[in-house]
């Protein structure tokens, strides 16, 4: 079972300051997926563990901040 993230031009600029702390697995898969115009649609299809942190990353990335 897979999932999408959908990265907006923010959050794309955030993918790239944190590029070089992802595997290159992850890296290929963001530099593969379509753009469309609301952002880049990125699927990832986890098979181990391996990725399990860059993937934390991704969702950090995706998480909106607490403004209490």
């Amino acid at each position: 079972m897979g999932f999408m993230v959908i990265l907006g031009k923010d959050e794309r600029a955030k993918f790239e300051a944190i590029r070089d702390t992802l595997s290159n697995a992850v890296c290929k898969q963001y530099d593969e997926a379509k753009t469309y115009h609301d952002g880049k649609w990125v699927m990832f299809e986890p098979t181990n563990t391996a990725d399990f942190d860059d993937y934390m990353k991704l969702l950090a990335i995706k998480r909106k901040p607490n403004r209490k």
